[in-house]
């Protein structure tokens, strides 16, 4: 029997173990979210669920091994280990930044640049750079229901795509990464979100989930675009990273340290100033991401550098715009006023009516 029919049958299986041992666990042990005057929620909740991105990616390596780098793996399984234990209990963000540098520098050596030398390290620096600004993007999405859950499902379902239909930049066919690997990720994707996707979620997957998936979609991102040298592939990602870059533009514009849990993001306002459902706002996350990534994968734009940058220029400032027009109905004074560029101030007040 073909192998990958074979896998394809057991990786549901094992998720399906994987989950119910796993609260049991957490139950008996109280691995619980508590939570306070910053948080969502109201209820206790499970956390640490997405430790079945690691568990997915030990299934996957111990079927097909040597199939993807090693500093890779490295490096997943030290964020990991290190979410999790934040999970159980509050590591320094000085502590676990310097873990994120250490991981991110290994995913680039793992990139295909070619002979490392002197040369190559101001590029290896931005990699882990943006890495660091992607892994805490994600990091801010798991406190709203089916928000991770959704937006990364889009986003791994464009690579699927792209890896089987998708072509280089010399017209051939991508396969930038092995499809079992996409296929696990997505279907423990899947259990999380069945528990997680709710009214009343029954897990959260923590620190774990949220920045072992930035990690790996991270690399497939950076995989896919030194494979391509497309750019706007970056857009896969673009909504959930607009309302992380810019609240945290704004917060540092402020003086206010944007490590301290906060509700400041445009989601979490949606949800506690404009009283919107969870599930709603993460449903509308996730369609904007879908729309856009549509119209990127749809693009012939291998090869075409100027047309790259005036899309990725066109999307990222149209999208920018409805952040701060959106953002403006939930605040008390105005983020931006183009007009007299007004003092930011991030004090809340009921929404406007559309």
């Amino acid at each position: 029997m073909d192998k990958n029919l074979v896998y394809s049958l057991i990786v549901p299986v094992a998720f399906t173990i994987f989950t119910l041992v796993y609260l049991k666990l957490a139950r008996k042990y109280a691995v619980y979210d508590d939570p306070n005057s910053r948080s969502s929620h109201s209820d206790s909740t499970i956390t640490g669920f997405g430790l079945f991105v690691i568990f997915g990616l030990l299934l996957y390596n111990i079927v097909f091994p040597y199939t993807m780098k090693s500093f890779f793996i490295i490096g997943l399984l030290m964020l990991g280990t290190v979410s999790y234990m934040d999970d159980l209990f509050f590591i320094k963000h000085f502590v676990r930044l310097i873990f994120q540098i250490f991981a991110l520098t290994l995913l680039a050596i793992e990139l295909p640049f070619g002979f490392v030398d002197l040369e190559k390290i101001p590029l290896i620096i931005t990699v882990v750079i943006l890495g660091i600004g992607v892994l805490n993007a994600f990091n801010f999405m798991d406190g709203i229901n089916g928000m991770l859950g959704l937006n990364s499902l889009v986003i791994l379902l464009s690579f699927l795509y792209l890896n089987n239909f998708g072509i280089d930049s010399n017209g051939d066919a991508l396969n930038f990464v092995n499809n079992a690997f996409l296929y696990t990720i997505i279907i423990g994707l899947l259990f999380f979100m069945f528990l997680n996707l709710r009214h009343k979620a029954v897990v959260f997957a923590g620190d774990t989930g949220s920045i072992a998936l930035a990690f790996v979609i991270f690399y497939l991102m950076m995989s896919l675009i030194f494979k391509t040298g497309n750019l706007t592939y970056l857009l896969l990602f673009v909504v959930m990273g607009i309302d992380a870059g810019l609240t945290v533009i704004f917060k540092l514009l402020l003086r206010e340290n944007i490590f301290v849990p906060h509700r400041d993001f445009l989601f979490k306002k949606l949800v506690h100033v404009g009283k919107f459902k969870h599930v709603n706002i993460a449903l509308t996350y996730a369609g904007i991401q879908a729309l856009v990534s549509i119209v990127v994968i749809a693009l012939p734009l291998q090869k075409r550098i100027p047309v790259q940058m005036s899309i990725l220029f066109l999307m990222t400032v149209t999208l920018c715009a409805a952040y701060i027009n959106t953002i403006n109905k939930y605040t008390k004074k105005r983020v931006i006023k183009f007009s007299d560029y007004a003092e930011l101030e991030d004090e809340e007040m009921p929404p406007t009516q559309p």
